[in-house]
Order: C-alpha cells, then sequence, then structure tokens
C-alpha cells in the first residue's frame, strides 16, 4: 500500500500550475505512442500534461506519470471488462498486469514491487480488492479520452 500512498503524492504534487517546461508535452506525446495501452482505455494526453507537467528545469516525470496512468488504464480495462463479462478483454488486461505492469515499479521499490505482483495475483485469481485500491488511490483525477 506504501507504494500505492506514494504514487498519489507524486501525482498530487505535480500540480496543474506548475510551468510546462520546453518539451514536456512533446515527450509525454512520444512516450504515450510507444507504450502498449488498453483499447477501451485511454487518457486525455493534454490533461494530463497539464496535471503532471513539473517545475520548470526538472526532468523525469513523463515515465513515471505514463507508468502511473498506463498502470491505471489497464487496472480499470480488466476491471470493467470481468464486470461486463467480456472475457477476452479480461484476459488481454490480466495479461497487461501480470506482463507489463509489473515491470513500472523502479528495482529499489520493493514495496512498489510487491504490491503490483500481488495486485496481479489477486487479479488472476478473480479478486480486484488491490486493482480497485490502486485505481481509487492513484487515478481518481485521471482524464480519460
Amino acid at each position: 500500500m506504501r507504494f500505492v500512498f506514494l504514487l498519489l503524492l507524486f501525482v498530487a504534487g505535480c500540480g496543474a500550475n506548475a510551468a510546462e517546461p520546453l518539451g514536456y508535452p512533446d515527450e509525454v506525446r512520444s512516450l504515450h505512442s510507444t507504450m502498449k495501452w488498453p483499447a477501451d482505455v485511454r487518457p486525455d494526453l493534454d490533461a494530463l500534461i497539464k496535471a503532471t507537467a513539473p517545475a520548470e528545469g526538472e526532468q523525469g516525470f513523463a515515465h513515471q506519470a505514463l507508468a502511473v496512468v498506463n498502470t491505471c488504464a489497464w487496472y480499470r480495462s480488466w476491471d470493467v471488462a470481468v464486470l461486463r463479462d467480456d472475457k477476452a478483454q479480461a484476459a488481454t488486461a490480466l495479461d497487461a498486469i501480470e506482463h507489463l505492469v509489473t515491470r513500472y515499479p523502479p528495482e529499489d521499490d520493493t514495496a512498489g514491487r510487491q504490491f503490483v505482483r500481488d495486485a496481479a495475483a489477486k487479479a488472476s485469481s478473480g479478486d480486484p480488492a488491490l486493482v480497485r485500491d490502486y485505481v481509487d488511490a492513484n487515478c481518481f483525477d485521471t482524464k480519460w479520452a
């Protein structure tokens, strides 16, 4: 759970009023285009850029912000697919949860890595609790396209 709350603090701390450094929007768009996204859940990139723009001169936020939002997207996609009994989409999302999302936390973030592994294991067994906890804690202000 520490990982969830740290990500929440990170996203909240990147306030929407921060000045956009030159290049940040292009960096976000470029990284977004290289990532695998669920067909049914995509972020509003303009809103994401405004919400996560680092203070002028700071760098490195695009990858972290997109990792959080991509995790949100796959978790939301899986949860909605399970609720509507869409087995094909649930299987696609679960595969991403197990093999993509689990690679996002840095090596030194032991709690974060454990959380995504636990969330994947629970989702695999049909338990949405950790997936929903993450979405509630980290995705509440994400605007979706």
